[in-house]
């Protein structure tokens, strides 16, 4: 059981030192990830030799996710033929990227391999709504105390805005819509039925309200607190509609819907729209959404520019990783702003720019994939649980699918750890058999 604790523990300290924004944070997640790895890598041979099997019997998930995962291996390959064959602009960023994003692929197998049975996979959503619940209680005591630190040091930007430990607003926002995601799936699998006689329906609720279910609600709501705090306005836009549009999706499409479930996806709207929003300051996230303007921001330009880097090494991309010290060749004039832009506002443009189109398709497949995954188990699974994560990795996906659009989460490893994590789980969702016992090979 060793190694799906440090699993769990992983999954929750991924944010806390700076979104792991820095140099000297990541490398240990990394390192502890191929450690992980390969302990369970391991152990799973010492299964097969113990009980004489011909072949390791991996997770049926893992296994059906092995073309995605050799898709994410052949990019990897293809950075290192970057930095080999003097593609890539700027070798030393390359080479970072080359253990980076090892680093995500070993990320996604472990998770295929460690989430195997039902248990496990409630347990890693309740730690991820943790950690975020965390964040955001961290994020918003920092701004109403006046406080302002980041990662236990004052914050040199965004003051008066929650941050959490990481140090942009934005990638706070992008964290909170992929947990709170997996956390309104969980809330989805375990939604009750009100039926039979008005003292049955009185002991539903009763146990619903001595359950972990409500915990788990409020949980959501601080994160929904936080995440109205931090004034991202695509966070916020993104969240608001990847859970609309995933629930028309879940109303249409999931087998056995009960009007519990209806009229929680209809609650988690108003009420945290209408009540959590009004004392938390939705009205000033209004504002800023009303007062933003192309005129006013350089967003728009980084990104065309971005796009013109990217027609200019269409296929074989300048490196990746290499955008901060590639950008100021192709920078318009009219980006009168005397900043220094380490990421482009816009991830797909950013990957089309450093990895070039073919890998950025082929990363492209790997989301859509899973996204296909993700609502096929919604329309296709019989049991709740399978059914809500499905929901969660839809939301997921369409939160930072749209979020990415003006900003670079994807580049934060942290929120690049947990959309990989998503991803699995839709993989999760839709082929792991639904079974209440625990798998005999976990250590």
């Amino acid at each position: 059981m060793r190694r799906w604790r440090a699993f769990q523990i992983l999954v929750f300290v991924l944010p806390l030192p700076f979104g792991l924004n820095t140099n000297w944070t990541w490398p240990w997640v990394v390192a502890a990830v191929f450690w992980i790895l390969g302990l369970e890598l391991r152990g799973l041979l010492a299964f097969q030799e113990k009980k004489q099997l011909p072949n390791i019997v991996f997770p049926i998930a893992f296994t059906k996710a092995l073309p995605l995962l050799g898709l994410l291996v052949l990019v990897q390959l293809w950075v290192i033929f970057q930095c080999l064959f003097g593609i890539a602009l700027s070798p030393y960023d390359t080479q970072l990227e080359i253990l980076l994003g090892f680093g995500y692929t070993a990320f996604f197998a472990l998770s295929l391999l460690m989430i195997k049975n039902r248990k496990r996979l409630e347990r890693i959503v309740w730690i991820v709504a943790l950690a975020a619940a965390f964040q955001a209680l961290y994020g918003s005591f920092m701004v109403m105390s006046d406080l302002e630190w980041g990662f236990f040091i004052d914050k040199e930007a965004y003051i008066g805005v929650a941050t959490g430990t990481f140090i942009n607003r934005n990638h706070l926002a992008g964290y909170l819509e992929l947990s709170i995601a997996l956390g309104i799936g969980l809330l989805i699998s375990q939604s009750s039925s009100y039926y039979g006689t008005w003292q049955q329906r009185l002991r539903t609720l009763i146990k619903t309200m001595l359950s972990k279910k409500i915990i788990l609600r409020l949980l959501l709501v601080i994160m929904v607190i936080a995440m109205v705090m931090t004034r991202s306005r695509m966070g916020n836009t993104a969240f608001f509609i990847s859970l609309m549009t995933t629930g028309l999706l879940a109303l249409l499409l999931m087998k056995n819907k009960t009007t519990s479930t209806s009229i929680l996806l209809v609650s988690l709207l108003v009420v945290d729209i209408a009540i959590v929003g009004t004392f938390f300051g939705v009205d000033k996230l209004a504002d800023r959404l009303q007062n933003s303007s192309t005129e006013t921001e350089s967003r728009d330009e980084v990104t065309r520019d971005t796009i013109a880097m990217a027609k200019t090494h269409a296929l074989t991309g300048v490196g990746a990783g290499g955008f901060t010290y590639i950008y100021p060749a192709f920078r318009s004039i009219d980006v009168r702003t005397t900043r220094i832009y380490n990421n482009a506002h816009n991830d797909y443009s950013q990957f089309a720019a450093e990895f070039g189109l073919p890998a950025s398709f082929a990363l492209l497949v790997v989301v859509l994939v899973s996204i296909f995954w993700a609502i096929s188990a919604m329309r296709l699974r019989n049991n709740d649980l399978h059914k809500g994560m499905g929901f969660a990795a839809t939301m997921g996906i369409i939160a930072l699918g749209i979020h990415s659009t003006v900003d670079f989460n994807l580049q934060i490893p942290a929120n690049a750890f947990m959309f990989m994590l998503i991803l699995s789980i839709a993989a999760i969702a839709r082929w792991s058999p639904y079974s209440r016992k625990s798998n005999s090979a976990n250590g």
